[in-house]
């Protein structure tokens, strides 16, 4: 079988490729929207497809199990040919697709309609599909509710246009990324619970109480959700099943995060929205529950990799400048002093020149992993910039400073194996300390270790210059 190539396939081509979504696991954005439109439609097949070169590839599927097909049995090959939505009554009376081996079977498909997915300059990815093994006549109101569905799949798709552009040009900080992702999330939580109110939210739990909390109505999303079957909770009270230390209260700034009790005791993060309605004088609330477990993990993980360093995995900068002011907040309450170690590695600019910046990376990590080996788990670590990194020891004797600094040097100064050959490198340190009654600020602290360091490099390196706490005498 042969299939239509459009005049624009190398561009579109080169849309598709650029937003890396081929071959990807499945994700909840797209896996809602195709859930939606097999209960929306009451078809038993939806897909979101992309039209590879020489396939089509299911990003997301609800009753199919086949991943892939070759280009030429895809329907969604014409679709992406076109703007407008392809409707296929009867498969078998289309010549375009009456041989189709996905036709031509027994229980195959019959009924076809597509809406195509496209990039902000008009290039056709794939599409959005409802399929049934039946003929059928899609009405118009159907018809609107896929291409309402469609949108949020494009927006999905335009938002990832708009995110690698803004990384291509790195002009935006990652606060800004993250907004864009979080603006993303709220609209396509806001799309999905508008068409979850018209089908009674099919994908949010959904409960109905009265005025003392009974329920009324629980659906097969707050069944998945929280593990007890409808039957089981009808004319109990909410709280004693999900919220026992209260139902939350209704808010109009939106949805209220809550912790919620599954059957199995297990707590659960949870976004509520409640709407209170009057039926027949009678007060009656309808909760809308979606679970924020794996958007929190999210949140966890970003705050995470925002404090920690790419390359050696120790704290970065930013976790630094976190930290070190607790740290001198614990001396003054402890009253115990604070040590603050300024290095800067001896060498290493020369050895990044010479043997290149993958053996400089690996040094690195090598450097970093032999620090945090040597002083006390405690103790912390963190990489200031470049090949320079900042020790905080609390609670350390000042005599046990110097002899620590001065092993950290001999630690530094092992010999690092570069293939066949052995590569030596050294370490300059400046030490500071903060005494309880100290008023310097965090940022006056560092700079004079780091003024310390560079006294120790002007010694001759290799070196540990030692300052005085201020006030103190020389």
């Amino acid at each position: 079988m042969s299939y239509p190539i459009a005049s624009n396939e190398e561009a579109r081509l080169a849309a598709l490729y650029e937003l890396e979504l081929l071959d990807t696991p499945d994700e909840p954005a797209f896996d809602r929207v195709t859930r939606l439109v097999t209960q929306l439609l009451n078809v038993p097949i939806s897909t979101i497809t992309l039209i590879d070169a020489e396939r089509q590839w299911i990003k997301s599927r609800v009753g199919v199990e086949t991943r892939e097909t070759t280009r030429d049995v895809a329907f969604c090959a014409y679709t992406v040919m076109a703007s407008e939505p392809l409707i296929v009554e009867d498969a078998r009376k289309d010549p375009r697709f009456a041989q189709n081996p996905y036709v031509a079977v027994s229980d195959g498909v019959r009924f076809y309609a597509g809406i195509p997915l496209c990039t902000s300059n008009g290039l056709a990815l794939g599409s959005l599909c409802a399929i049934d093994i039946k003929p059928r006549t899609l009405r118009e109101q159907e018809l609107a509710a896929l291409k309402d569905l469609a949108a949020i799949v494009t927006d999905e798709i335009r938002l990832r246009e708009r995110l690698i552009r803004e990384r291509k040009k790195a002009q935006e900080s990652q606060r800004a990324l993250n907004e864009l992702h979080y603006s993303m999330e709220c609209q396509i939580e806001r799309r999905t619970n508008e068409l979850n109110l018209v089908i009674e939210s099919a994908y949010d739990a959904y409960i109905s109480v009265d005025s003392q909390g009974v329920i009324l109505d629980w659906n097969r999303a707050a069944e998945l959700m929280f593990g007890w079957p409808r039957k089981a909770v009808l004319a109990r009270t909410i709280t004693q099943l999900l919220f026992p230390n209260g139902l939350p209260t209704e808010s109009d700034q939106g949805p209220i995060t809550y912790t919620a009790r599954c059957h199995d005791g297990k707590e659960l993060p949870v976004e509520v929205r409640i709407k209170t309605l009057i039926i027949d004088g009678r007060e009656r609330r309808s909760l809308f529950i979606h679970d924020i477990t794996e958007r929190q993990q999210l949140e966890r993980l970003r705050d995470q990799q925002a404090r920690e360093d790419v390359l050696t995995k120790l704290p970065n900068r930013r976790a630094l400048d976190e930290r070190l002011p607790d740290a001198m907040a614990r001396t003054r309450r402890t009253q115990k002093p604070l040590a603050v170690l300024f290095m800067d590695l001896d060498g290493f600019k020369a050895i990044n020149d010479t043997h290149g910046h993958a053996m400089g990376d690996e040094l690195l990590r090598v450097m970093a992993k032999r620090l945090v080996e040597t002083v006390r788990e405690t103790d912390y670590i963190a990489r200031w910039a470049g090949d320079e990194f900042v020790l905080l020891l609390e609670g350390s004797e000042s005599m046990a400073i110097e002899p620590l600094a001065n092993k950290l040097i001999q630690v530094i100064e092992e010999p690092f194996a570069a293939g066949n050959a052995a590569l030596n490198i050294s370490a300059s340190i400046g030490v500071v300390m903060y005494m309880p009654t100290s008023a310097e600020t965090a940022n006056e602290l560092l700079k004079r270790a780091d003024v310390a360091m560079y006294d120790a490099k002007r010694l001759g390196k290799a070196q540990v210059r030692i300052v005085q706490p201020l006030g103190s005498a020389s």
